[in-house]
């Protein structure tokens, strides 16, 4: 079983997939962020993109091969296309997916964000807007992953409600 959770920065993408990772046995927890870190970086270089997304694969391939059945992948996907380059490479390792985007109000969001102390908070919180327009206008037209709100909700709620999502889906 493969989750993968879209959404903009700070929204929750990480700490709820941990959360879901801890919940579920033989699972993997895939950060496309950090996957993805090359030099140099440009958000919008379709190689990049693709290196990543074959990167996962080859991950979910090596840890399914060792006994893991059940994944976590946690990336912002900004069109139904983006998300489905990544889910037609996985659905020949697995055809149970499940895609989720996770949102919050801006106010909430930008807390998230301030709460991270990083030294890239205002990029952060300046693309946050950004692609919070751009989900919001994909998800108008086309699929980006079935919309959970985290607002007021604690990361154990927000884990259960997609694994009993996920699980109802595949079963």
């Amino acid at each position: 079983m493969i989750i993968i959770l879209n959404g903009s920065i700070g929204i929750g993408k990480t700490s709820v997939s941990r959360k879901i990772n801890e919940r579920l046995d033989d699972s993997v927890m895939l950060e496309g962020d950090y996957l993805g870190i090359v030099n140099p970086f440009e958000i919008y270089d379709e190689n990049r993109i693709e290196y990543l997304y074959q990167t996962i694969t080859h991950l979910i391939k090596f840890h399914k091969d060792n006994g893991y059945d059940n994944f976590v992948i946690n990336y912002v996907f900004e069109t139904n296309n983006d998300l489905q380059k990544l889910v037609h490479k996985l659905e020949i390792l697995d055809e149970k997916i499940s895609c989720y985007w996770l949102i919050c109000t801006e106010e909430e969001q930008r807390k998230r964000i301030l709460s991270r102390n990083n030294n890239q908070i205002e990029w952060e919180l300046k693309r946050a807007i950004e692609l919070n327009r751009i989900l919001y206008n994909s998800s108008q037209i086309e699929f980006i992953g079935e919309k959970i709100g985290t607002d007021n909700m604690v990361l154990d709620e927000i884990a259960e409600i997609i694994i009993l999502k996920t699980l109802k889906k595949v079963n």
